[in-house]
C-alpha cells in the first residue's frame, strides 16, 4: 500500500438536492461515488452527517453549515503539511492529478471546472488553512485571498487525465454525460496580484 505524502479530506455531507438522492451513495460500475474517491487514498478524512461504509477516518458533521465549516471540523485530524480537499461528487478523480497539485509550493494549488476555480478540487497548505480559515466565509474566498495560488492549466491536466474526467463535478445525474471543452493556461499568482473569480 502506498503512503500518502499529504492528507485528504472528502466532504460527504451535503443534501444532494440537485441530484435527488444521496449522491455519495450513488453507484457507478458497482461502486458508490464516495468509495470511488476514498479508495484512491490510504486513509482519507471523510466529513459526513451520516454513517458511511468507507475506509478512512469518519468525522461527524452534525451542524451541516457548508463546506468551509466542514473543513474546519477536519483540521484537527490533519497532520501533513498539505491537504487535498474534495467532495464525493468527483467520482472519476485521478490520483495523479491530486499528487501533481499537492507537489506545488504555493499555498493553494487548484484547477478549473466549467471555467471557474474549484475549491473542492484543490490542495492547501495546512499552515495557511490554520491561520486563515476563520477569516473567510467561503471556500472560494479562501482561495482568492491566498498569498499564492497555482492554477493547473489545460495541457498540464490533460497530460495526467486526457479526457478531463477528474474535473467532472456530478451535481445532477445528467452531469455524468458532460464533456469538458474549455481551454485555460497554467497560472501562478502571488499576493501582489488579484485573482478575479472566474
Amino acid at each position: 500500500m502506498f503512503r500518502d505524502s499529504f492528507d485528504v479530506v472528502i466532504l460527504a455531507g451535503g443534501n444532494s438536492t440537485r441530484f435527488g438522492t444521496d449522491k455519495c451513495e450513488f453507484e457507478i460500475d458497482g461502486k458508490s461515488m464516495l468509495r470511488r474517491v476514498a479508495d484512491l487514498f490510504q486513509s482519507p478524512i471523510v466529513v459526513t452527517d451520516r454513517p458511511r461504509d468507507v475506509n478512512g477516518k469518519i468525522v461527524h458533521d452534525r451542524w451541516k453549515e457548508g463546506p468551509l465549516k466542514a473543513l474546519k471540523l477536519a483540521l484537527e485530524h490533519i497532520s501533513g503539511e498539505k491537504v487535498f480537499v474534495t467532495g464525493c461528487d468527483f467520482p472519476f478523480l485521478s490520483r495523479e492529478l491530486v499528487e501533481m497539485l499537492c507537489s506545488k509550493q504555493e499555498y493553494v494549488a487548484t484547477t478549473l471546472t466549467c471555467g471557474r476555480i474549484q475549491p473542492l478540487l484543490s490542495c492547501y497548505s495546512l499552515s495557511y488553512l490554520r491561520s486563515s480559515i476563520n477569516s473567510f466565509n467561503s471556500m472560494t474566498d479562501l482561495i482568492v485571498n491566498s498569498p499564492s495560488i497555482y492554477i493547473a492549466g489545460y495541457r498540464e491536466v490533460t497530460m495526467l487525465d486526457p479526457r478531463l474526467r477528474s474535473l467532472l463535478n456530478v451535481n445532477r445525474l445528467s452531469d455524468l454525460w458532460k464533456v469538458q471543452r474549455l481551454f485555460w493556461n497554467t497560472r501562478i499568482l502571488s499576493n501582489t496580484e488579484r485573482l478575479s473569480v472566474l
